[in-house]
């Protein structure tokens, strides 16, 4: 029986029923996410969340940077160049999910039935060292389908594309595909890496700039130019006031590239940006004072400096707490929690909370002193 039969409409009174029946007996919401792991040793690519794939090759970019080419199941849909999404893989017993963009093109994968994710490995990181050594031979993995709104722009207007190390990978599935589809629509890419070496897929945006006229690749090498300037913008690309800009990279570049570019005369409204990890906390105190967080179930607290805004993610850490978390840039929901009272600032929206309970995700939330009640209460997952 597939799970489609199994389906059952949500909310209606036969959705409560099957759902209470399935957590009596068995502890879970549906009957299927029971079995799955038997099922599992005989259909290894089956699931019940997400699409069960094939890593078929690791393959080696820089000293630092590699892609995994994966062969998603053929129930996985298309997606939009730009887009990325969750990979969850299982380490020791537990599930683990990062968020990766697709770095290929929907022509590359509908014509070879692969996908190409590109990852630079994080210094000290757990997660990116390990997926590049444990699939070396192959396995599988869980995928999502694709998320995410850094995409190429409607119509035809021009582009200008900035990007900084690892944050190339959405741009190479944009160039493909607008390669790949023949598309007239004029591109500059400025690609800075820290050092010629750590510019990737250079061959390859090269031949793709050679064999359409309307693609132009400019490769900035760190070590020779430095950081992104007004006078590297000028001198490569003197018509960026009539281009839509794109940005994404390292958060220092981005804010960079902004503000040099608003400061240049582009609108705000022009410029579109991803970051590649947290976003920075931009945010205006209406107190001087610092915050206290209190943590209900471990019964410790702190103080936060109202100079120094921090997620409480890494306030939660930087008291010995291991709350649950994942991608750390408000996009997994894996570290949600109650906030009991106090208000928060969502670095990811740029609103505040009310000051009483609510769910709230930790790594883009702050404590904000906004009122004579100083102390954000948590009842985090600790």
């Amino acid at each position: 029986m597939s799970q489609r039969e199994l389906t059952i409409p949500s909310g209606s009174a036969g959705a409560k029923a099957w759902n209470w029946l399935a957590q009596s007996l068995t502890q879970h919401d549906q009957m299927t996410a029971y079995f799955e792991p038997l099922i599992q040793i005989v259909l290894p690519q089956w699931t019940t969340t997400g699409y069960r794939s094939k890593v078929v090759q690791v393959r080696r970019e820089t000293a630092d940077v590699y892609t995994l080419v994966i062969k998603p199941s053929g129930r996985w849909p298309q997606f939009t160049p730009g887009q990325y999404l969750e990979i969850t893989a299982e380490r020791d017993g537990a599930r683990q999910s990062r968020y990766f963009s697709i770095s290929c093109s929907p022509e590359q994968y509908s014509r070879s039935g692969n996908i190409e994710l590109t990852i630079r490995v994080q210094e000290g990181g757990r997660i990116t060292p390990w997926l590049r050594e444990h699939f070396e031979h192959g396995g599988i993995v869980t995928l999502s389908a694709a998320q995410g709104e850094f995409v190429l722009p409607a119509g035809n207007e021009p582009l200008l594309m900035i990007a900084g190390g690892s944050g190339i990978t959405p741009f190479r599935s944009m160039l493909q595909h607008l390669g790949a589809s023949k598309s007239s629509r004029d591109v500059h890419l400025m690609y800075y890496g820290r050092d010629a070496q750590s510019l990737l897929f250079r061959d390859e945006f090269e031949r793709l700039a050679a064999e359409h006229s309307n693609i132009h690749v400019t490769f900035m090498d760190g070590e020779e130019v430095g950081v992104i300037s007004e006078e590297h913008i000028t001198e490569h690309c003197a018509d960026y006031a009539e281009r839509l800009a794109m940005i994404c990279g390292p958060t220092p570049m981005i804010k960079r590239s902004r503000a040099l570019l608003q400061e240049m005369g582009v609108a705000v409204e022009r410029i579109d940006f991803e970051y590649f990890g947290a976003a920075p906390i931009e945010m205006e105190r209406e107190s001087a004072d610092d915050a206290l967080v209190s943590f209900e179930r471990s019964g410790l607290f702190t103080e936060v400096s109202a100079k120094e805004p921090t997620s409480l993610l890494d306030v939660a850490e930087s008291q010995g707490l291991k709350p649950v978390s994942g991608c750390r840039i408000g996009v997994c929901h894996q570290c949600k929690c109650t906030k009991k009272s106090g208000v928060v600032y969502n670095t990811k929206t740029g609103a505040y909370s009310d000051t009483g309970h609510e769910d709230i995700q930790l790594c883009i939330s702050v404590a904000v002193n906004r009122s004579e009640e100083h102390t954000s209460e948590l009842q985090s997952p600790d």
